[in-house]
């Protein structure tokens, strides 16, 4: 699944909503982990669900078990009486807990950092590929040691000129998807700085591929590929 197939089939509420096809709903948790829009998407339906949960349970605790909404209900508080039946509070609470989790210890990039960390200044060490060769030319891999929490830095200029904009995907040695970064056209005309937090990627060889075009499955063929390789150090 794509970015602009989720946002069609509104992947999100139904993921949520227990509605999504087992095929589906296979397909968007694997997309949601390495999508920072659908993550960011996801995140802020389930701050809805809760705080309209509470909003809920405060106006009128009987409507958590009716099985349908009174005549009188608005069409919000319909939709809400329909997804906190305990019958689906359960499955998607828990759903809850496990995504936090792994936001907990992998920060997808463009998402915001914590409170902790937003509230003071922090030097970032920061790792060039402009001067690694595009698909095994030149330097074949940029070696980076990093420590296991160290937030480190990504420095890339784009290839060409293209009017529709860059995709850039992070692939480990499998290619799969760690980390994507759509680069407008004109954010293109500057070198472009990645922020990588610490401990999402572990030591090992990763691929810097970039394509022309911004939509995730819409992009175009891949343009340059950059190695770089992660290595822990105290």
């Amino acid at each position: 699944m794509d970015h602009s197939e989720a946002v069609r089939l509104h992947a999100a509420e139904k993921y949520l909503l227990g509605e999504l096809p087992k095929e589906q709903h296979a397909a968007y948790e694997e997309h949601y982990f390495a999508c920072p829009a659908c993550a960011e998407e996801l995140k802020a339906t389930v701050a809805f669900m809760e705080s309209g949960r509470q909003g809920v349970r405060d106006k009128n605790m009987q409507t958590l078990v009716a099985t349908r909404p009174a005549p009188n209900v608005s069409l919000i508080d319909a939709w809400l009486n329909k997804l906190l039946r305990p019958a689906l509070v359960i499955p998607v609470f828990a759903a809850l807990l496990l995504f936090i989790g792994y936001q907990d210890g992998v920060t997808i990039p463009s998402l915001k950092q914590t409170s902790s960390r937003a509230s003071s200044a922090e030097v970032v060490r920061s790792f060039s590929l402009m001067s690694v060769g595009s698909r095994g030319e030149g330097s074949s891999s940029l070696p980076i040691g990093v420590s296991p929490k160290e937030d480190f830095g990504l420095d890339v200029d784009m290839p060409g000129n293209s009017p529709n904009g860059y995709l850039c995907e992070i692939q480990d040695e499998s290619c799969k998807v760690r980390f994507t970064l759509p680069v407008s056209a004109e954010e293109a005309k500057r070198s472009v700085h990645i922020n990588i937090p610490g401990g999402s990627l572990q030591p090992g060889k990763y691929s810097f591929v970039i394509f022309t075009g911004q939509a995730s499955g819409d992009h175009g063929s891949a343009v340059a590929q950059k190695s770089f390789a992660i290595e822990f150090v105290p």
